[in-house]
């Protein structure tokens, strides 16, 4: 190497360095604005973004507690942009293991087809045993926040596992008890209903721990799983005027028998008709129930959606204790009472009376008061009656409407058609089929199916009059009912419904076409057995299918 090249390595290395720090600086002022710009793109980011929990219940809506439930949570995610898919385990009229088996391919092909939920939500024992037994294969990685838990053992080993908080059910033993003998002094016996199932031990459990507390009480277990039905109306029937019944679970008896709440309540009542029945939970079912004061679905439901919120918002579930709160309302239902000739002022002040009836010489004689305030408190009693009787109206309706198309639902079909047999009214059945609807939901997903389900619904809603009224049965089955039947009727609702789906719907995926398959069957036109109806529309639709399906059958002629 020469001199020269010799030389001019200074200047050269001074150079270089110049063009490092150079290099460094607009390095680390480049990181200072990435790091400054992150939170505030990250919280726009989880303001836009769109969290999916999976709600699983232990029942079906029309059990008593889960619209409360549903309500309360709804409400709780207020706030946040989340998208709830709801399943329902029926576990109180299906709970075999075949029943559990086919619940949990369902639930697991939703699961494992999507992989995107952020959270999940579980209702009451069944679904909280099912979840714990499922976490580690079907979302290991998912909070969950569980509510209405029975079993406060299994809800404390719930709330220990990572990630996972909630609600243990805290009914108010001790407040009812109290009020049983501060109402009752005479009946000194309880006999406590329950059942063996999940809820029905969990409910054993915190019942004998209130029962170490009062070493003195009287008191027996009727376990209606191991009585027949003869038998646990023998049972109820002796009971006499030194009884009380706290009644916790009823769901089967020992020959394996479903009963809804609404069901057990009113076997209990009209076999022991002269002992006031208390309830801890859903104590507003009436139906022979005196009421209770009675645990809050809505509030539980309510808490736990806040709960999750708090956990899509960022928080951490291990940082949430569980939950033991008792979380009540007291309901009576006033038929009841004056069966039992308990007044209104001998009830808890916060008491809501169902039913409630307004009376001035009753009001006068148990109150002793009259001033120039009697018009604003007979005002304010008007009013509180009005909400309750639209309470109990808004209950009953939601019970008939099917909860995603807002149309009535299989019960409330049933419930026409019982009463069309019962009066030996003609009448006809339209059973309706999405075709290929299981496509859908594969290639688009179930949210894109739900909406072609709600595009469907409002399209035969269109369609309904007074002699018409359509339902959803559930999944993609429809049914159409009218009166007044003839082959003439028969065939131009069938083409109304042909005719109306043939436009493209409209989803968030964009516009599908699709079509439908529809069978017919009348009474007496198709067949003298009104019972049989439902099945030779069935046949009908079955030969439309086996047709190539996009058309209609009438009965008429079907082998």
């Amino acid at each position: 190497m020469s001199e020269k090249g010799l030389a001019l390595r200074p200047d050269l290395f001074r150079y270089i360095m110049i063009k490092v720090r150079r290099c460094l600086a607009l390095t680390i002022l480049a990181m200072i604005i990435i790091v400054s710009c992150a939170p505030k793109a990250y919280a726009q980011d989880d303001l836009e973004r769109q969290f999916r929990v999976l709600f699983i219940s232990s029942y079906s809506y029309s059990n008593a507690t889960v619209p409360d439930q549903l309500e309360g949570f709804k409400k709780g995610m207020e706030g946040i942009n989340s998208d709830i898919t709801y399943e329902f385990m029926d576990s109180d009229k299906y709970y075999g293991a075949i029943d559990i088996q086919n619940f949990d391919k369902y639930v697991k092909y939703k699961v494992f087809s999507a992989r995107d939920y952020d959270l999940i939500a579980v209702a009451d024992d069944t679904a909280l045993r099912y979840a714990i037994n499922n976490r580690s294969m079907m979302f290991p990685d998912l909070p969950m926040v569980f509510m209405g838990i029975n079993n406060k053992t299994e809800a404390v080993t719930a709330a220990a596992m990572k990630n996972a908080t909630g609600i243990a059910e805290s009914p108010d033993f001790e407040g009812n008890y109290a009020l049983m003998r501060a109402l009752f002094p005479e009946r000194y016996h309880m006999v406590v209903v329950l059942d063996s199932s999940v809820a029905g031990q969990g409910d054993y459990v915190e019942f004998m721990k209130f029962k170490e507390n009062h070493p003195d009480l009287e008191y027996n277990i009727v376990n209606t799983s191991y009585y027949t039905a003869k038998g646990l109306e023998d049972v109820f029937k002796e009971l006499g005027s030194k009884d009380i019944i706290l009644f916790l679970d009823f769901t089967t008896d020992g020959e394996k028998n479903n009963y809804s709440l609404q069901n057990a309540a009113d076997f209990i009542s009209d076999n022991a008709p002269k002992v006031p029945i208390f309830r801890l939970s859903s104590a507003n079912i009436e139906h022979g129930v005196f009421g209770g004061i009675s645990y809050s679905n809505y509030e539980a439901g309510k808490i736990a959606g806040e709960t999750a919120k708090r956990i899509l918002s960022g928080e951490s579930a291990d940082s949430m204790p569980l939950q033991t709160n008792t979380l009540t309302d007291t309901y009576f239902e006033q038929s009841v009472l004056d069966k039992f000739g308990i007044k209104y002022s001998q009830l808890p002040s916060d008491s809501v009376i169902l039913n409630e009836h307004w009376h001035f010489t009753r009001f006068y004689r148990d109150n002793k008061v009259i001033s120039n305030l009697m018009f604003v408190i007979l005002i304010l009693l008007v009013i509180m009656i009005t909400l309750l009787y639209s309470s109990n109206r808004r209950r009953k309706r939601m019970l008939r409407t099917d909860f995603l198309t807002k149309m009535p639902n299989r019960m409330k079909i049933i419930e026409d058609m019982n009463q069309a047999i019962g009066q030996s009214q003609p009448y006809g059945l339209i059973m309706l089929d999405v075709d290929h609807f299981k496509n859908i939901n594969d290639t688009y997903g179930h949210s894109v199916g739900d909406e072609v389900i709600v595009g469907v619904g409002q399209r035969l809603k269109k369609l309904a009059d007074r002699n018409l009224i359509f339902a959803r049965l559930g999944g993609d089955e429809f049914c159409g009912f009218f009166t007044k039947p003839d082959h003439q009727k028969a065939r131009k609702i069938c083409e109304e419904i042909l005719e109306s789906t043939k436009k493209p719907f409209k989803t968030s995926k964009g516009d599908l076409k699709l079509t439908v398959s529809i069978g017919c069957a009348m009474y007496p036109i198709d067949t003298d057995d009104s019972e049989t109806v439902l099945e030779c529309a069935d046949k009908a639709l079955y030969v439309t299918k086996g047709k190539g399906r996009n058309g209609y059958t009438l009965f008429n002629g079907v082998d």
